[in-house]
């Protein structure tokens, strides 16, 4: 295992920001075009956060610089993160 230093680039993070800002804008956009509907709203927010949160993973945590064993690492635990969530959601509705 070589001992590569990865920097990255002023670029590479004024993009990461930016992107960031623009899905934050879309966020609080599509909370008020929904018209109401809650469930559409979480839905869009959900969404547009877990783009959010794989580009700080990807970008600031430097894991697309990291072996390929980290990335399916923080695959399986996000699998199993969704599907106690799903169990979770069930239970909580069908009571």
């Amino acid at each position: 295992m070589s001992n590569h230093e990865h920097t990255p680039s002023f670029k590479s993070d004024l993009i990461t920001f930016g992107l960031l800002m623009l899905l934050t804008a879309i966020t609080i956009w599509a909370s008020y075009a929904t018209g109401g509907t809650t469930v559409l709203a979480v839905l869009v927010a959900m969404g547009i956060a877990t783009v959010k949160a794989t580009l700080v993973v990807r970008n600031f945590m430097h894991i697309k610089y990291d072996d390929v064993i980290y990335r399916i690492f923080i695959g399986v635990v996000i699998i199993i993160f969704a599907v106690f969530i799903t169990l979770l959601a069930a239970d909580y509705f069908y009571r």
